[in-house]
């Protein structure tokens, strides 16, 4: 058994510890519940966005749109979206497995990174990413999400890829905290035509129904990013906050450990501390 002084050491080592993965816990728990606060009035934007797209395609015949539209060739892009940090559970290794699953299917496919922990990882496996993109998964406002949807639009515009897919950490309804893959672009029909058998007003579109539904479906490519954003931010707080509340649980149970082990180190000191006293003074005696 270690002495009293090691052990002492150790309990302060591990109190230490302990603050700080529940400071952890607390910042990853106010953060989730931050950027929760924007998943409801996104879903309103996405949900006006869908019904317009619905009602103008459904207006006249002959209405379309090249990003509703699919290409015969599919080339394919993956986006990975990691955490930029660690400390998260399962969160990076539960989605980087999906997107390796869906790489080593498609090897051909173009691979777009966002978060430090996808770059090392593809960079550790020898193929370095067409394209990195940092710190966007620690802010994830609408000015990041239009950059990134161009970068996508311009990338299919230029006819680079026919196909591009999102490896992301889904943070709602049965898929929560599940790693998932979703398809941004051609956009898939039964996500805009949900339609339903509500009766709806007569709608004139100025200049014309083709011209609005030019500038709403890049919109509606922007609402789906972001929450997609959004959801791999919170999905990866939830983690932290989930690992580092079993941490200070670990932590705590093991002071008990240490405090207990130390109770009897110290102990055992003094009870051969009181022998040897004990020893001595009967040598005394002896000695007259």
């Amino acid at each position: 058994m270690a002495n009293a002084n090691e052990i002492r050491h150790r309990i302060s080592a591990v109190e230490q510890t302990r603050k700080i993965t529940g400071a952890m816990e607390m910042v990853s728990s106010n953060r989730m519940r931050r950027v929760s606060s924007h998943t409801e009035y996104n879903r309103l934007y996405f949900d006006h966005i869908r019904q317009a797209m619905r009602e103008i395609l459904d207006s006249a015949e002959g209405i379309t749109h090249p990003y509703l539209t699919e290409r015969p060739e599919g080339r394919r892009t993956y986006i990975v979206f990691t955490g930029d940090k660690g400390l998260c559970g399962a969160y990076n290794a539960a989605v980087l497995e999906l997107a390796d699953q869906r790489l080593a299917e498609f090897p051909d496919a173009s691979l777009i990174t966002v978060g430090g922990t996808a770059e090392e990882h593809y960079h550790r496996r020898g193929r370095i990413p067409d394209v990195s993109m940092l710190g966007i998964v620690q802010d994830p406002t609408m000015k990041a999400a239009r950059r990134m949807s161009r970068m996508i639009m311009q990338l299919y515009d230029d006819d680079l890829t026919d196909e591009v897919h999102i490896v992301f950490t889904a943070f709602y309804d049965t898929l929560k905290n599940q790693p998932f893959e979703c398809r941004i672009l051609p956009l898939v029909e039964s996500d805009y035509l949900d339609r339903t058998d509500e009766a709806r007003e007569e709608l004139i579109y100025s200049p014309s129904p083709q011209a609005v539904l030019n500038e709403i479906v890049p919109q509606y490519i922007l609402g789906l990013l972001f929450g997609i954003m959004v959801q791999a931010y919170a999905s990866e707080h939830y983690s932290r906050m989930n690992a580092m509340h079993s941490s200070t649980q670990n932590a705590g149970d093991m002071l008990k450990t240490l405090t207990t082990q130390y109770n009897m180190a110290r102990q055992s000191a003094i009870t051969n501390e009181l022998a040897e006293i004990t020893g001595a003074a009967e040598l005394l005696k002896e000695g007259g």
